[in-house]
């Protein structure tokens, strides 16, 4: 069997480490057809600043761009589709990408979400409950895809690499239908009918802790490249102390036979994994079984909100406020009914806009609920609504606000320091 082959370059200069990295897999003129349309996928699933690990860093991408120019193809395209809520325009431009793909000389940015020319396509043998997908048609009539992702801690699938990354080739409506289902076995048949040319991952400063948007970025000084997306997200993995064997992801990828994530399997280019490794604090393992002493209900719940609500429980553990609240309930997503278990009152708190006609439900029911607004609500929000037990807003002092969310920042910060020494 032959071996998947991943190359891995720690360095300083992102241009010159992507240009290695691909020179390790045969080089760029030999990847890319000349006069060919190449799209280019990157991570700007959110609003974020260059420096934030939120989406991937604009150096790379720009870099990814002028060796690509290096193959003399026709056409370049940036194109992305930023998480349910998020304006894509909004995040390649806060984050940098827009500006350094421009400056690098790509010819033209889509986004996904606003394109009108749609094809269904057949999800083959599919592993969850996605039979079809509309995807762009300008992406299925490219003669070359372009995958580059960031790597980062993720609430929903624990980490988000290469293959999750592709979640923003679909639309609002699929990003959403993908949440409701096995979502490492959705990414899978997604991965199988959309399979880039080659990926090159962001690991300059990847993102450790409650990613995929409040984490804390990491000085790590790499870029990863090769054709198996598997196979790099395992290498990710192993890079950063990950055991593959406790990721669902991996036994999704097995069932559905894509790529391989066996260490014999692959080959590693460039520098060793064991000189460039480095322990990132990646705190879902657990999921929600890690805060035992509360009542979630989350259905059909958007990773944006689930990201939010374990940045909450982790700074309720930091504030010395988690044991105080221990036994209440915490509902998020789109509730048809009323969860069985929950009692109204103050012990009650609703996460998000989607939970407004759960809220109406419990109303009309006679109880009452605290609820959270925000799609997604903003932080500290939720951490606030719990500790104090009434509406985030009431009766609250700009100035008041400002000072405990600032004091609340140092408590949380230095306690993360002392998670991540751990």
């Amino acid at each position: 069997m032959e071996k998947s082959v991943v190359s891995i370059v720690k360095g300083k200069e992102p241009q010159a480490m992507v240009e290695q990295a691909l020179d390790h897999l045969g080089g760029i003129t030999s990847l890319i057809k000349p006069g060919s349309t190449v799209v280019v996928k990157p991570n700007a699933g959110h609003e974020g600043e260059p420096d934030s690990a939120i989406n991937t860093s604009p150096e790379v991408v720009g870099a990814v761009v002028r060796v690509l120019r290096k193959a003399n193809p026709g056409k370049i395209i940036l194109a992305e589709s930023s998480a349910i809520g998020c304006d894509t325009m909004a995040c390649l431009e806060s984050s940098g990408i827009k500006k350094a793909a421009e400056d690098a000389g790509v010819d033209e940015i889509i986004d996904i979400k606003g394109d009108i020319e749609l094809v269904k396509k057949e999800i083959d043998n599919p592993t969850s409950d996605i039979k079809n997908l509309d995807l762009p048609r300008f992406l299925l009539e490219a003669d070359h895809l372009v995958n580059v992702p960031i790597f980062k801690s993720h609430v929903s699938m624990v980490f988000t690499c290469a293959l999750k990354n592709l979640k923003g080739v679909v639309q609002d409506l699929h990003h959403y239908v993908m949440h409701c289902t096995d979502l490492a076995a959705a990414m899978m048949d997604l991965g199988d009918l959309v399979q880039p040319d080659f990926t090159v991952v962001d690991m300059i400063r990847p993102m450790e802790g409650f990613g995929p948007h409040s984490g804390t970025p990491v000085g790590f000084g790499c870029i990863l490249a090769g054709h198996d997306m598997v196979a790099i997200d395992a290498t990710a993995c192993r890079m950063v102390d990950l055991p593959i064997e406790k990721v669902d992801y991996f036994d999704a990828a097995r069932e559905k036979g894509l790529g391989t994530f066996d260490e014999d399997q692959i080959e590693i280019r460039g520098n060793s994994i064991e000189e460039v490794a480095q322990k990132l604090y990646l705190p879902y393992l657990e999921g929600f079984d890690a805060w035992p002493e509360y009542n979630f209900h989350i259905e059909k719940a958007c990773s944006t909100c689930q990201g939010l609500l374990a940045f909450t429980m982790s700074k309720l553990k930091s504030l010395a406020q988690y044991d105080k609240n221990k036994g209440i309930h915490i509902v998020l997503g789109r509730h048809k009914k009323i969860p069985e278990g929950i009692e109204f009152g103050k012990d009650l708190v609703l996460m998000g806009d989607c939970s407004l006609a759960l809220k109406k439900k419990i109303e009309k029911a006679g109880g009452t609920c605290l609820h959270v607004p925000g799609c997604p609500p903003g932080e500290p929000a939720p951490a606030w609504t719990i500790v104090d037990r009434k509406q985030f807003g009431e009766d609250m002092d700009p100035v008041d606000v400002r000072k405990r969310h600032v004091e609340e920042e140092k408590i949380f910060k230095d306690w993360l320091k002392e998670q991540t020494r751990e």
